[in-house]
């Protein structure tokens, strides 16, 4: 027989409780998408100050970038499902926002602007004579905190996947722009906002740091490079790029750790930097359905 707990016994405080679509909160993609995007926009129409989130492990530092003077209280998944199941404690669910066929462009826009003040980062895209700022994600081995067990999905960065020759691009797309290689699981918060913000053309092969195109300017591009995934995992980006106005080009490799073809990358890269290939995907949902998806968006 299931226990729900009489509403003048409950735990007042909020508590935001994440249902993603799949996969952890622990990990950056389902983190951003799934929890941190409709915590943000919730607060952003509450103003609530004081509630309670789920410990999401290395994504918590997130957390700060919410309203200042926030009082947050991180509950452990175990005890937030009693508190859910038992309806021990006030909450506010989130349901399937990393789903990606019902990316909402209006609040994820609100989102970017909104996240984007609080760094200092204007909400704009340089004027055409400055260099091309062109950002390369090169996936690292993860942290220990991925291959203990205290998480809930095992493995992360370069153990999923990787480009082992990534490197070799550095030579042939250096007079594109001013190109930067990095890891984007080892900068803080406020560190990726403002890199992605200032990035005009976004390198990576599928993975959750492709999530960062949420603070990229539109129109900008994005080239994800690509290896076999099965259906509606291989649109999660170019979905991602339509809700938020950026271009998207798409490389295709053998597999999750094979060698890329550098040269044609290189020139696949070169034609974007002129604006002559790449484009604003189409709506993954059509009409009727598509004008349902534009309304605003529930909890």
């Amino acid at each position: 027989m299931r226990v729900k707990t009489p509403r003048k016994y409950r735990i007042q405080k909020k508590m935001l409780v994440p249902a993603q679509w799949q996969g952890s909160v622990e990990h950056f993609y389902h983190f951003m998408l799934g929890y941190f995007v409709p915590v943000t926009l919730w607060q952003m129409q509450t103003q609530t100050l004081d509630f309670a989130v789920r410990d999401c492990g290395p994504m918590n530092p997130w957390f700060e970038l919410l309203e200042p003077g926030s009082s947050i209280e991180y509950v452990k998944p175990g005890v937030m499902l009693q508190r859910t199941l038992t309806h021990r404690q006030e909450m506010q669910v989130f349901w399937d926002w990393d789903n990606p066929t019902r990316f909402h462009r209006k609040s994820l826009a609100k989102c970017r602007a909104l996240i984007k003040h609080r760094t200092n980062v204007e909400d704009t895209r340089h004027s055409a004579p400055s260099p091309l700022r062109i950002t390369v994600l090169n996936r690292k081995v993860s942290s220990d905190f991925y291959h203990g067990e205290k998480t809930e999905v095992v493995g992360s960065g370069s153990q999923i996947r990787s480009i082992p020759n990534l490197l070799e691009l550095s030579e042939l797309i250096h007079d594109f722009g001013v190109v930067t290689f990095v890891d984007s699981a080892e900068l803080t918060p406020e560190q990726q906002v403002q890199l992605f913000s200032r990035t005009d053309l976004l390198i990576a092969q599928h993975g959750a740091g492709l999530s960062n195109m949420l603070w990229m300017n539109p129109l900008t591009t994005v080239v994800e490079i690509q290896p076999p995934l099965p259906p509606t995992i291989d649109k999660i980006f170019e979905n991602l790029a339509w809700a938020l106005n950026v271009k998207y080009i798409c490389v295709k490799q053998r597999d999750e750790h094979a060698d890329i073809d550098v040269s044609e990358v290189a020139r696949i890269i070169s034609k974007a930097s002129l604006g002559v290939e790449g484009k604003i995907p189409n709506s993954p949902t059509r009409f009727p359905l598509s004008l349902l998806r534009a309304l605003p968006r529930t909890w």
